[in-house]
């Protein structure tokens, strides 16, 4: 997997990353018919392949998927992960799953989640646990890279509010760098309150975070700070 990473990586735009995948999951494929379903190599790189490939996909819309080459580039996933069915990796079927359904961010309940539209709780729920959970912090790593903050956020938080998901860290971190990012006389307002509520839990957090998260939780806690000496709230 290394030289596979270390290959794609030459490139800075997601189509060509897709093609070396591509191609590495073919002769994969071709090179592992006779090894065992319960092989543990065969797992590690077919769950590499496959968070890979979603990864990428992030970048593209729907009505792209169905206009070469990336209509090509899927049909092959497809056909790969029948081949390599026995092996029943969770992963692999799940970003064919994906691909059936029109790409990453074509589902009704994560579109209602990202558009602030009213969706109850019980169907957010399901849908967060149909998935593995670094699928959502793969969307939120790319909706905060492309600074479409509000959207991070509603999907942040449904996260957060998931009794599974919620104990991932990185949701709560990321958070507080949403609110960081966020300007003073947008979202930012509206989230001091819940700040201030669970400023207890991102004590917990900032002892459990790498070093470098440090920063953004001292400036986050700075920022609302000011904001809350200019609205009295405590």
């Amino acid at each position: 997997m290394q030289v596979v990473e270390d290959y794609a990586g030459r490139w800075q735009v997601p189509l060509p990353q897709l093609q070396v995948l591509q191609t590495a999951l073919c002769c994969f494929t071709s090179a592992c018919v006779s090894f065992p379903a319960e092989c543990e190599h065969v797992q590690y790189v077919l769950s590499s392949l496959a968070l890979s490939f979603f990864e990428l996909l992030l970048f593209f819309g729907k009505d792209e998927f169905y206009e070469d080459p990336l209509k090509d580039i899927l049909g092959s996933i497809q056909e790969c992960q029948n081949l390599l069915n026995k092996y029943r990796n969770i992963n692999l079927e799940l970003v064919t799953r994906i691909i059936r359904d029109g790409g990453p961010w074509e589902d009704p309940v994560l579109q209602a989640i990202l558009k602030a539209k009213p969706v109850s709780q019980e169907l957010v729920n399901k849908y967060l646990s149909s998935e593995n959970p670094l699928f959502f912090e793969l969307r939120a790593r790319y909706l905060i890279a492309c600074e479409r903050i509000p959207e991070a956020m509603a999907l942040i938080k449904s996260c957060i509010n998931h009794p599974d998901i919620s104990k991932d860290l990185y949701f709560h971190q990321a958070l507080f760098t949403c609110l960081y990012m966020s300007p003073l006389e947008d979202q930012l307002f509206q989230e001091v309150l819940f700040v201030s509520i669970f400023f207890n839990e991102v004590i917990v957090v900032m002892h459990r975070v790498s070093k470098g998260a440090y920063g953004t939780l001292y400036f986050c806690r700075k920022k609302c700070h000011k904001i809350s000496n200019y609205t009295g709230v405590a």
